[in-house]
């Protein structure tokens, strides 16, 4: 393993820290076979195709200049609107599609059809060649499948094209989308034959090749069950977006059966007694964690990130990038545990007569809430980095004790905006403004007469929330996968991180398995190899269920359920995510919680064709906390009070805009660039 690693890093990036130069890789025409056909010069070779692999990890964003990959400053995402991820960069400009994503991928794809090429000639010659042909395929098929994701049908490339003077022999027009899946499919079937089944970080074997065949089918089942309204047919006759309805099955029964390969690998979940440590060590353990299955290696010499910099709460990181990691209210409330209100869904917190409920701390609206959720977001008064969360909003006037009534006077509809300032004008009591609000970072704080003693109080909490002016959480709650918790400060820095990327772990593919078998056992298919698929898919959801800390299905009946959801936020625990039946809806609720800020949920929905629905004049929004300062005990130490709090949510006042999906995104553009050199290219619908 240390070999392959070491390997692999030295071909990656050229040495760059920031990882954001070329990447090229050698071709072929000045390399001879006797420099690549060795067991040195294959393994060097195809470590750099591995570093070249189209993954969405830490360095995935907004930059059109790579297709989004390979991009330091990754705050900029898709995420940002499908509720998992918020900051302030990100606001409503987190747009969709047309990144360009295709010249390196037919690249990395020339490379492997070489190696596919040339190496059957040196079966017998070369020891390992023929599993060799199967990691270039693999290879291949991973690339292709993030064209086709994106795209639909795509131009085929089978084997190394020729170069001619006029370059016309390049031209190569797109197949369906059908052949194109399948061809993708049949190069991973080849690889789950011939591959090793060894396991080495960052590198594929068998396991690895049928959870990525697990993706491809069940990516392709939905799109040939939901996405008959975006079918088309180009000028050529080739279905260049869609697949026939009547394959979903069939894909949906070849993802089903991946993912059962993968089970024989021997991976599990990572579990164990204090299950907010065993989340949070799936992250921190990924090169040893049973669960991860496929991951991306740093190194501090060659390949990094800046993940730690750039998504730490800025005070955490010495005020100088940081506070770029949010998390919307509407995601925490899909978790179990939480005071949610049941005609709506959002968190419950006013009475009945529509008054605030007092906490008897900062973090007590979620001291009974699953540990996933605990695990996945900063608590109040928890320590990150040597330094105690502290997110409050504002103060509540000395005078008023808690056992006063405060009624909450803006809605928290998911569409009401209201600045600030006019927010705490509306916490009232007996008609006089008792809130207190500010602008400015926390300093020194002010100082309040609380129980006859001269106290000394920061208005707003040092870690936030806070407006505009700063990065300091818009949405009042801090997002925490993937950060290493415990590095100080100091050591925080741009582009020094190394904690690796999951891009595969085990509870996708428990997931990918219960949605594959609802699909089935939803349109025909009770059982699949002896197997009762809503008993199997049950199990699966429970097993991540139950590692979570979540509350376990009951009955294989709520699976089975095929009510139409309201599908409208806001009227319900789960509302947020939409879907086509109940039953469907708990397996893609459980894959919005489980797999957030792991750049899967935009994907899935777009397979799911509901992007462009969910996706509809959503707004961010927050969880606002008010201390009252009569209840307050400041630590000598942090300077931070702690005492009694009360919560106000609402639509995030600070880059509260609306997002929304254009349908056109569920197939991006093919790149003008592209058409223009190859005449074949037809564009997609609506472009």
């Amino acid at each position: 393993m240390k070999k392959w690693k070491n390997i692999l890093m030295c071909v990656a990036l050229g040495g760059a820290l920031v990882s954001c130069v070329d990447l090229d890789i050698p071709p072929k025409n000045i390399m001879t076979n006797e420099d690549i056909y060795n067991e040195g010069g294959i393994t060097a070779y195809m470590a750099g195709l591995y570093n070249h692999l189209p993954m969405e990890d830490f360095n995935m964003g907004d930059d059109g200049g790579r297709g989004g990959f390979f991009n330091w400053l990754s705050d900029k995402t898709t995420m940002g609107s499908t509720g998992e991820y918020a900051n302030n960069v990100c606001g409503n400009s987190c747009v969709y599609g047309d990144k360009g994503y295709w010249k390196p991928a037919y690249q990395i794809i020339r490379q492997a059809n070489v190696l596919i090429q040339d190496l059957p000639n040196y079966v017998g010659k070369l020891q390992g060649a023929e599993e060799w042909i199967a990691e270039a395929k693999f290879i291949r098929a991973y690339t292709y499948y993030a064209l086709v994701k994106r795209y639909g049908g795509v131009p085929l490339v089978k084997e190394p094209q020729p170069i001619t003077d006029d370059g016309s022999a390049l031209n190569v027009a797109r197949n369906s989308h059908e052949e194109s899946i399948d061809f993708i499919l049949e190069d991973l079937d080849y690889a789950m034959q011939y591959m090793t089944d060894k396991k080495t970080n960052g590198r594929a074997n068998k396991y690895v090749a049928a959870a990525v065949k697990a993706r491809v089918a069940l990516y392709a089942g939905s799109v040939a069950r939901y996405g008959s309204l975006y079918n088309y047919t180009g000028k050529s006759g080739v279905v260049l977006t869609g697949v026939p309805a009547s394959k979903a099955n069939d894909y949906f029964k070849q993802a089903y059966e991946a993912t059962l390969e993968v089970a024989k690998g021997g991976y599990q979940l990572n579990n164990g007694a204090d299950k907010r440590q065993a989340f949070y060590e799936v992250f921190d353990k990924a090169t040893t964690s049973p669960e991860s299955i496929f991951i991306r290696e740093y190194d501090i010499n060659n390949y990094v990130h800046s993940w730690d910099k750039l998504m730490s709460p800025e005070r955490m990181v010495g005020f100088s990038y940081g506070g770029r990691y949010f998390v919307p209210l509407d995601w925490v409330e899909l978790f179990d545990g939480l005071p949610l209100d049941s005609e709506t869904g959002h968190l419950k917190t006013t009475d009945d007569d529509g008054n605030f409920i007092v906490y008897d701390s900062g973090h007590g609206i979620f001291d009974n809430a699953e540990p996933r959720l605990k695990a996945s977001i900063m608590i109040p008064g928890d320590t990150y980095k040597g330094y105690e969360l502290d997110m409050r909003w504002g103060l509540i006037e000395p005078s008023v004790d808690p056992s006063q009534k405060i009624k909450k006077e803006i809605p928290d509809d998911g569409k009401t905006t209201t600045g600030w300032d006019k927010i705490a004008e509306s916490f009232k009591v007996n008609g006089q403004k008792v809130a207190i609000r500010t602008t400015k970072r926390p300093n020194d704080g002010e100082t309040y007469k609380i129980g006859g003693v001269d106290t000394k109080i920061a208005i707003c909490g040092f870690d936030g929330p806070a407006t505009s002016s700063s990065n300091m959480c818009t949405t009042g709650i801090y997002g925490v996968k993937w950060l290493q918790r415990n590095l100080a400060s100091g050591e925080t820095q741009l582009h020094r991180s190394t904690q690796p990327w999951i891009d595969i772990r085990y509870a996708e593919i428990l997931l990918a398995r219960a949605e594959a078998a609802i699909e089935l056992a939803q349109n025909g298919v009770a059982s699949h190899n002896g197997a009762d698929l809503l008993e199997d898919a049950m199990k699966c959801i429970n097993d991540v269920r139950e590692r979570a800390g979540a509350e376990l299905l009951t009955s294989t009946a709520q699976l089975a359920d095929m009510t139409v959801p309201t599908n409208v936020r806001g009227t319900g625990k789960n509302s947020m995510i939409f879907a086509p039946t109940k039953g469907l809806q708990i397996v893609r609720v459980e894959r919005y919680k489980e797999l957030a800020v792991e750049h899967k949920l935009y994907w899935d929905l777009r397979r799911w064709f509901t992007a462009r629905e969910q996706i509809y004049e959503f707004r961010w929004r927050m969880l606002a906390p008010y201390l009252f300062a009569s209840t307050a005990e400041v630590d000598p130490d942090s300077g931070i009070p702690h005492g009694k709090y009360i919560f106000d949510t609402r639509v995030a006042d600070s880059y509260g805009g609306q997002h929304n999906f254009d349908q056109k995104y569920y197939y991006e553009k093919i790149p003008d660039t592209e058409r223009k050199v190859n005449p074949l290219l037809e564009q997609n619908d609506m472009y």
